[in-house]
């Protein structure tokens, strides 16, 4: 006669009728800690990857939407020099607007940045200039007695008297022709400031429509100065 554990049979056989199946004791029963500690460092670092990549895409957009106001709506500019005093001076941080002349024409007196190529600087390069519109596409503009003359009338302004050349000569007479789709324009420091009046490598020359980067709407630093421009001011 056979000897057989007592309840081994019967539990293999309860089992089988039952519809159960032998189940490891690792899937069956709560997991060792080894196994807790990888799946927490693997938590971990899925959270950290994923935290890096909202980081990541979160900069991009970021950096895409700023290029497209820069390109499109409005930029920052730092005067350098003295050429616009007493309006602007050096160091002040303005806001250039750039979809004013999109819908809108160049209108005389309007503050504008430009971007030319200055002869005496090396490298030659572009840069961005800041200088006040005098003459508009077509028109005559004379200089002479010390004042600034369109189209045969004088201009009036509260700048300083402006010269035809750098030794502020009065007798000296310049008139220029401004060509389609060109500006002439001049300093508010107009006893310093390089711009349209004086000919050859001492001028940035007429300034073309494609050249213009905006118009100067706003000076938000230093704070004192606080100050906002409406065209033609």
């Amino acid at each position: 006669m056979d000897e057989r554990p007592v309840g081994a049979e019967d539990g293999r056989l309860s089992a089988e009728q039952s519809g159960g199946a032998q189940v490891p004791a690792t899937q069956a029963g709560t997991q060792g800690p080894a196994a807790q500690e990888g799946g927490q460092a693997e938590s971990d670092e899925d959270d950290e990857q994923s935290a890096l990549k909202e980081w990541v895409e979160l900069l991009v957009r970021a950096g895409f939407w700023a290029l497209l106001i820069y390109l499109f709506i409005f930029q920052v500019s730092i005067v350098d020099g003295d050429s616009m005093s007493p309006t602007f001076h050096h160091e002040d941080k303005l806001v250039i607007d750039k979809v004013t002349y999109r819908f809108s024409p160049v209108q005389r007196l309007d503050v504008i940045v430009f971007e030319a190529v200055d002869a005496d600087k090396i490298p030659r390069r572009p840069r961005d200039y800041i200088k006040r519109v005098v003459g508009l596409p077509g028109e005559t503009v004379s200089i002479h007695d010390g004042a600034v003359w369109v189209n045969g009338a004088k201009l009036e302004d509260a700048f300083s008297p402006t010269y035809s050349n750098s030794f502020m000569d009065g007798r000296q007479r310049q008139t220029f022709v401004v060509p389609e789709r060109y500006y002439f324009v001049l300093g508010d420091n107009r006893r310093a400031s390089k711009d349209s009046r004086v000919e050859g490598r001492q001028s940035l020359g007429f300034v073309a429509a494609g050249q213009i980067k905006g118009l100067v709407r706003l000076r938000f630093w230093p704070w004192r100065n606080w100050t906002w421009f409406r065209r033609g001011q």
